[in-house]
């Protein structure tokens, strides 16, 4: 089952609605193959602390549709309105990936599952236990703080209600509607903010599963790298609502960057709300990211990150899998800027990584090789896109490269001569904004020996209708319909493009695509 949009209404909500799984363009799939990795590919899963009081939130109002500064801003994303709902799409995509355990295509066995970074939202030790716990089939809270009440900025108490945030339980008494269901037409979801925060035992993935490591998992809202006094208010007890006088929106807006450096400004006589401390908000170590994975009860044991990973402290590896050679690379620069790049270590490393083998090699990142462009390094040097591309294109063992980071589906051709001379470079969407979708990768062999890809787009268990939202599948549902209806990506109130950007063309969802036999 597919889903789309809906007509909006008089405030421009749409209501999901059921559609018709859509064709695969491009090539014909050959009706007789042989396989060489039969992989479902999820990304950007973004299980996010949406109480953890150090997220700027307050900033995104400036890509708000009234705001004078929305065009040089753009996409601030440090808050969606759907934010505390990501443990529960991702359970959602679990169960209906567990359905799938042959190619829609070729019929061939599924031989596992990768999930290219952003697994968390602000690098949280609390994050990757829970993200974890779903992938595993564990029993958690996706809670943090004061168990008794919700403490993010979407609380109902009229003390700390803000009219810039979507409020689900309504209006206090003696406030005003908030903007989210005065302008843009969100519902209200009476006791959401009880229901998803209850305790629920996940449904695991029944594959083997990968790792790849991405800027959110490493570095603060996926920029700044952690420092004491941020790992401090991690764990502490004020959550800040607004910038310190000392500061100014530019200053701040500068110092999260692209490129690095990054920071967060210093706390000073910032307005802040007071919330229960929890020492389980802390960053993630590097090293650490690996040792969780090593600790997972899941296939294969660390999920492709090994001891050496924990010791040395770099996210990178390769391994074998189907008929290929899978090599996943850490594309997070750790000095900060959310963009990606390589340390000289590590592009020597992948050299010799695709130099040396006898199959054909999948690579797997976070960033594509587009984003690649993160040049900033106080110490050594960062190797990026130029560099990669040319060192790549000199080996043909490389079929293809998994991505995502964009939170959109895109396929891109990289190499002189197309379908000969190069990869296929695949993107796929994210589950923190729409379609929250992820798909399933086939490659095969024809019986010519050419290469053919064929890439299936597959939606979570979250139906149309969300219910009550009582239920994890139910509250996958409402964040879907959340996700579809940001009042930053309508064209109507101004936006550049709308929420189906991230959707990208026909061809780059359900697609053959080809490689000659080489």
């Amino acid at each position: 089952m597919a889903y789309t949009r809906g007509e909006p209404d008089a405030l421009g909500w749409r209501e999901i609605i059921a559609a018709a799984d859509e064709a695969h363009l491009g090539h014909r799939f050959p009706t007789e193959s042989t396989p060489l990795l039969i992989m479902h590919h999820l990304s950007d899963l973004h299980v996010c602390d949406a109480q953890s009081p150090t997220r700027p939130e307050y900033l995104d109002r400036w890509a708000d549709p009234d705001s004078p500064i929305r065009e040089k801003v753009g996409t601030i994303g440090t808050y969606r309105p759907q934010s505390m709902l990501s443990p529960h799409v991702v359970e959602a995509m679990i169960q209906s990936l567990n359905k799938i355990t042959q190619g829609p295509l070729s019929g061939h066995l599924v031989d596992g599952a990768i999930i290219t970074g952003d697994t968390t939202d602000n690098a949280q030790f609390n994050e990757v236990s829970w993200y974890l716990a779903l992938l595993d089939g564990l029993v958690f809270s996706p809670d943090s703080g004061d168990s008794s009440k919700y403490e993010g900025v979407i609380d109902d108490t009229p003390e700390n209600y803000d009219t810039r945030y979507w409020h689900p339980h309504g209006t206090p008494d003696g406030c005003i509607d908030d903007d989210a269901r005065a302008k843009y037409g969100f519902p209200i979801v009476p006791n959401l903010l009880n229901s998803c925060r209850k305790t629920f035992k996940a449904t695991g993935l029944r594959f083997p599963w990968y790792a790849v490591h991405g800027n959110h998992d490493a570095l603060l809202q996926g920029t700044v790298a952690p420092e004491v006094s941020i790992n401090q208010a991690m764990v502490d007890g004020k959550r800040f609502t607004g910038l310190p006088s000392n500061v100014s929106l530019a200053e701040v807006l500068a110092s999260f960057q692209e490129i690095g450096p990054a920071s967060y400004p210093e706390a000073f006589d910032a307005p802040y709300v007071e919330v229960t401390a929890d020492v389980e908000r802390r960053a993630v170590e590097r090293g650490e990211y690996a040792a969780m994975h090593l600790a997972s009860k899941g296939l294969p044991v660390g999920h492709g990150f090994t001891q050496d990973n924990v010791e040395k402290k770099h996210m990178y590896y390769s391994t074998l899998i189907g008929g290929v050679k899978l090599v996943v690379i850490d594309s997070v620069n750790h000095f900060g800027g959310w963009q990606g790049s390589l340390d000289v270590e590590q592009f020597e490393w992948l050299e010799q990584e695709v130099a040396n083998t006898d199959r054909p090699v999948v690579l797997a990142s976070h960033h594509p090789l587009s984003k690649m462009f993160n040049s900033y390094a106080p110490i050594g040097k960062r190797v990026c896109v130029e560099q990669i591309e040319e060192m790549l294109l000199r080996y043909p063992s490389v079929i293809a490269w998994f991505a995502g980071h964009e939170h959109r589906h895109h396929i891109k051709w990289i190499g002189p001569e197309k379908e000969v001379h190069g990869f296929w470079q695949i993107e796929t969407a994210s589950h923190a904004d729409w379609p929250q979708q992820s798909r399933t990768i086939e490659i095969v062999t024809d019986i010519a020996g050419d290469i053919y890809f064929g890439l299936s787009v597959i939606d979570h268990a979250g139906g149309a209708h969300y219910g009550g939202a009582t239920n994890p599948i139910e509250i996958a549902a409402l964040s879907r319909a959340l996700s579809a209806n940001v009042w930053q990506k309508r064209t109507e109130l101004g936006s550049s493009h709308d929420v189906n950007w991230w959707c990208g063309r026909p061809e780059d969802r359900n697609v053959v695509l080809k490689i000659a036999r080489r």
